[in-house]
C-alpha cells in the first residue's frame, strides 16, 4: 500500500469517526444491538456444548464401555439367560474386559415398625467396577467372599440412611432370605442418571450380596441381567455381535432377548443436543438480524441529516467512491465494536457461570469466529445500501438540501 493511499484511508476513518461522534447515542445503541446479537450467538452454543457434555457424562457414568444383555419375557415362548450362558459369554464374547451377572430379588424390610420392600442383588465381585458403584464406607465384596458364598452385603446409601440416619454404619446386620447378612459397607451409583435409563437396579433401597450366595439361597435358575465392560469404545459393537451370536447359538431364537449398550442413548443425546443447539443459533441470530436493520436505519437517517455536506464534499471533489467507502467504515465500525463487545461478552458469561457453579463450560473457538464474522458481515451488509444511496446523490439536489 503506497503512502498515499494510507493517508487517504486515513483521512476517511477520520472522517467516519468524526460522523459516528456527532450521533453518540444513537451509534452506542446500535453497537448494542449488535452486541447483544453476536454474545446470544456465542452463549447459546456454549450453553448446546455444555448441555451435550452433561447429558454424555451422565449416560456414560452408569457405567464405561456398557453393553447389557436381559431376556424380555411376555412372549409365546418366553426365555431368560441360564447360568451355562455366563460361561458361554466368558469364553466366547471378544472384547470383554470384565463381566458382571446380576440376580435380583426382592425382601420384606422393617426398620422401625416401617414395612418396607428391599431390593436383594447378587453381584460379582467385578460389579461395582462394571456399574461405576462408589462404595462411600467400608469395602466391597471380596473374590473370597463370592466363591465361599459368604453371608456378607453393602447396602445403598438411602438404605444406609433411612436405617441409621449416618453413612457411618455400625457392624450391624441385614436380615435376608431369614438369614442376618454381614454389613461390610455403604456404596452409591457413580452418577445419578441411570434411573433415566431405566437401568437403576441398584437404586433406591438395595443391598448388594455375593452372587453365589444369592443362587444357592434362592433357588434361582436365571440371570436378570449380564453387564460386559468393553476392553474400549471401539470394541462396543464387537462385544454386542459377539453376545448376540452366544444366545443365537444356545437358544430356539433372539426375540426373548435384548443387547444394547448405551451408544444409542449417546447417539439420541447428539442428534437432540445438535437440533436444539441449531434452533437456538436460528433464534439467537435474529438478534444479529435486528442489529443489522439498525444499522441500516441510524446509517439513512445520517444520510439524510448529512445530505448538504455530502453535496458540499462533492462539489469539492470528493469522489463518489470516497464518500461509499466513508458511509461503509462507519457501518463496519457500528458492526465491528459491537461484534467485539459481544464476542467478550459471549466468552466471559458462560466462563464466569462456570466459575460461580463450579462447573466447566466449554466455549467454542468456531462459534466464537463465526459470531464474529457473521456480526461484521451483516453490519457491511446492511450499510451498503445507505453508503450506495450517499455515493449516489446528486450534487445539485444535495446542495440545495435544507
Amino acid at each position: 500500500m503506497s503512502g498515499l493511499t494510507a493517508r487517504w484511508l486515513r483521512l476517511l476513518l477520520r472522517f467516519a469517526v468524526d460522523g459516528l461522534e456527532g450521533q453518540r447515542g444513537r451509534s452506542l445503541l446500535t453497537m448494542l444491538g449488535m452486541a447483544i446479537g453476536t454474545a446470544s450467538v456465542v452463549f447459546v452454543v456454549s450453553l448446546g456444548l455444555f448441555g451435550r457434555t452433561y447429558i454424555v457424562s451422565l449416560i456414560e457414568g452408569v457405567g464405561s464401555n456398557l453393553v447389557f444383555a436381559y431376556g424380555t419375557g411376555g412372549l409365546v415362548n418366553p426365555e431368560e439367560i441360564p447360568f451355562a450362558d455366563i460361561e458361554a459369554f466368558a469364553e466366547q464374547v471378544p472384547g470383554v474386559r470384565e463381566m458382571a451377572p446380576v440376580l435380583s430379588g426382592n425382601e420384606p424390610l422393617d426398620i422401625r415398625g416401617e414395612p418396607l420392600t428391599l431390593s436383594v442383588l447378587g453381584v460379582t465381585p467385578a460389579y461395582p467396577r462394571v456399574r461405576n458403584i462408589v462404595v462411600m464406607a467400608g469395602r466391597s465384596i471380596t473374590d473370597h467372599e463370592e466363591a465361599s458364598a459368604a453371608k456378607v452385603c453393602l447396602i445403598s446409601r438411602e438404605l444406609a440412611l433411612k436405617k441409621y440416619g449416618t453413612l457411618d454404619v455400625p457392624d450391624d446386620h441385614v436380615r435376608i432370605f431369614g438369614i442376618n447378612f454381614r454389613i461390610i459397607g455403604v456404596f452409591r451409583e457413580g452418577v445419578e442418571s441411570a434411573a433415566a435409563l431405566q437401568k437403576s437396579e441398584a437404586s433406591g433401597l438395595v443391598a448388594l450380596i455375593p452372587f453365589t450366595t444369592f443362587r444357592n439361597l434362592s433357588g434361582v435358575r436365571f440371570v436378570d441381567v449380564v453387564y460386559f465392560q468393553a476392553a474400549s469404545p471401539a470394541l462396543v459393537p464387537t462385544v454386542v455381535a459377539g453376545a448376540r451370536e452366544v444366545l443365537r447359538a444356545r437358544h430356539r431364537s433372539l426375540s426373548s432377548f435384548k443387547i444394547e449398550s448405551l451408544d444409542q442413548y449417546l447417539v439420541l443425546v447428539e442428534q437432540i443436543s445438535d437440533a436444539l443447539t441449531l434452533g437456538l443459533i436460528g433464534i439467537a441470530a435474529v438478534s444479529l438480524l435486528v442489529g443489522g436493520i439498525g444499522i441500516m436505519n441510524i446509517m439513512l437517517v445520517t444520510v439524510s441529516e448529512r445530505t448538504e455536506d455530502i453535496g458540499i464534499r462533492l462539489a469539492l471533489g470528493a469522489g463518489r467512491r470516497d464518500i461509499l467507502l466513508q458511509f461503509l467504515m462507519e457501518a463496519g465500525i457500528l458492526s465491528l465494536s459491537g461484534g467485539v463487545g459481544g464476542t467478550l461478552v459471549g466468552i466471559g458469561l458462560p466462563l464466569y457461570l462456570g466459575f460461580l457453579y463450579g462447573v466447566d463450560v466449554p466455549v467454542s473457538a468456531v462459534s466464537v469466529l463465526v459470531a464474529f464474522a457473521v456480526s461484521v458481515g451483516v453490519g457491511l451488509f446492511f450499510g451498503l445500501y445507505p453508503a450506495r444511496k450517499a455515493a449516489n446523490m446528486n450534487i445539485i439536489d444535495a446542495l440545495r438540501y435544507t
